[in-house]
């Protein structure tokens, strides 16, 4: 995927605290991460927000409503750091390569990837405590603990900052006598 974002793409430097997309507006573009991290929140009327997703070095993100539908992006995309960005226009997509099996076949693979991981999301939201949750987190997320924050950890498991203190400490215990 990252050779047609490649060649058909614009190489952008997204400075840490810029949005990729904001909610609420249309952008019909499909950003791949080649350095860097990201994160793409729901925020409410209220301004609480839910953290949906964390995305680095070799992930790509877009708003499907936004790119399929030509909707408003029913969410944000921040940078968390500095990064480097490959920006390509949804219409690459139904346009000059939509008759291309090979590069079709990687978007499907794509977006069946964003698919199954929602999916986890889903799942892990309405079946496992906050403290498996955590766990799950820590056990896939391992390279991106030390670049969050334990706020944005904290908002991504659904539970507030003082819940993560009191997990990670019953966690720590658990987690040394693994290791």
């Amino acid at each position: 995927m990252r050779e047609v974002f490649q060649a058909f793409g614009c190489v952008h430097q997204v400075m840490k605290g810029s949005f990729l997309l904001r909610q609420h507006e249309k952008n019909q573009q499909l950003f791949f991460i080649e350095r860097g991290l990201v994160k793409a929140f729901y925020e409410t009327i209220d301004g609480k927000e839910f953290i949906k997703s964390f995305i680095a070095e070799g992930g790509f993100i877009a708003s499907m409503q936004a790119v399929v539908a030509g909707s408003a992006n029913a969410f944000s995309v921040l940078a968390l750091e500095d990064c480097v960005v490959l920006e390509v226009p949804a219409s690459v997509f139904t346009g000059p390569l939509a008759d291309d099996p090979v590069v079709m076949q990687k978007l499907n693979q794509a977006l069946l990837q964003l698919a199954m991981k929602k999916e986890q999301r889903e799942y892990e939201f309405l079946c496992l405590s906050p403290e498996q949750r955590y766990l799950t987190f820590c056990e896939r997320a391992q390279g991106l603990m030390a670049r969050l924050t334990q706020q944005d950890i904290a908002k991504y498991l659904g539970i507030t900052p003082v819940a993560l203190s009191r997990i990670r400490k019953r966690c720590g215990l658990a987690a040394s006598r693994q290791n």
